[in-house]
């Protein structure tokens, strides 16, 4: 019998406040509350759960997971051996491994401006076949260059090609748990999360979708209220201030809806058939590949021959730089 619930889990070292707050909404939500369980990784374990009857709180010992396999997917940028992304893939991909179809991984400093914002994606792409990675980009690197980014980590656990991208707020689907899974189980380790994930699904044939929603996930931004307005069902990364995330959450719950626009009309003004999907590659239109922090918006260029070894890659939907798409009223 195929499995058809989903998990949401927050990743956090002690969780906010706010961060369990707004997971006791998503519990609430009855569009979720039959088929999508709550989670919340906590990587210290001297920390005290407080019992919760809407989220599932989850601690794990170290030795647990580096004795399986489930370590130094973060040892590049945090220099240590285990914390919560690395608890979060051997809970999904091992203990929970028949449990699940599909599993969000999201950062505590990631900002999901509503409950709307979280159905409106996880209804487009957690149903099976719908992608395997969702995530900001997808980055390539056909021939191993070495030389820019953090592409010499990759030598020796990869063979070219590469891919890459922010991973602050992810979907997975069972058949890319279980290929990190083998890679685990395999080499007893696992690599850095901003090439794993992508490679890994690229080279096993899976699909990989970079939605627009989730463009304004990078590095270093200064988000403001203005910005959230402009693109109310996109997630941001980074907003590491609790207070900031909810009073903004408290004005999108109370912003004032704007009469309904002819959304039909504005879509055939900012996209054409032919810019619905295509494989994003690294083609003359993009030119060179960046280096963190960056920040780019999502551009349409002519598809490419799918790379050896590749994957399907999906860009849903496509629009100009600096214009919100045209979101439905709800």
């Amino acid at each position: 019998m195929s499995i058809k619930k989903a998990a949401i889990c927050y990743l956090t070292r002690i969780p906010d406040g706010e961060t369990i707050e707004f997971a006791e909404q998503l519990a609430r939500d009855s569009r979720l509350s039959s088929n999508t369980d709550i989670y919340i990784m906590i990587d210290d374990n001297n920390y005290q759960i407080q019992s919760n009857s809407l989220i599932n709180f989850i601690q794990i010992n170290n030795n647990e997971c580096i004795t399986n396999g489930y370590h130094s997917s973060n040892k590049l940028e945090m220099n240590k051996d285990c914390i919560s992304w690395d608890k979060a893939l051997y809970y999904f991909c091992q203990v929970k491994q028949m449990n699940y179809s599909f599993v969000w991984l999201i950062e505590d400093d990631t900002f999901i401006p509503s409950v709307d914002a979280f159905v409106s994606l996880h209804e487009k792409y957690s149903k099976e076949g719908q992608g395997d990675l969702i995530c900001q980009r997808n980055e390539e690197n056909l021939y191993g260059n070495t030389s820019t980014w953090k592409w010499s980590d990759v030598v020796g656990k990869f063979s070219p090609p590469w891919y890459h991208s922010m991973v602050c707020a992810i979907g997975c689907s069972r058949k890319l748990l279980d290929t990190i899974a083998n890679y685990a189980q395999q080499k007893r380790f696992l690599p850095f999360i901003e090439y794993m994930f992508n490679t890994l699904a690229m080279q096993n044939h899976l699909k990989v979708v970079n939605p627009p929603e989730l463009s304004t996930i990078v590095f270093r931004e200064n988000w403001t209220w203005e910005h959230i307005q402009q693109r109310p069902n996109n997630w941001f990364h980074p907003f590491k201030n609790e207070h900031i995330r909810r009073d903004n959450r408290l004005k999108m719950a109370n912003a004032w809806k704007a009469p309904p626009q002819n959304t039909e009309q504005m879509a055939n003004v900012w996209q054409t058939p032919s810019q619905n999907t295509g494989y994003q590659g690294n083609t003359q239109c993009q030119g060179q590949m960046p280096q963190y922090p960056y920040f780019m918006e999502p551009s349409y260029c002519p598809p490419p021959p799918p790379p050896p070894n590749s994957g399907n890659v999906i860009s849903s939907l496509v629009y100009p730089p600096n214009v919100p798409p045209p979101y439905p009223p709800h």
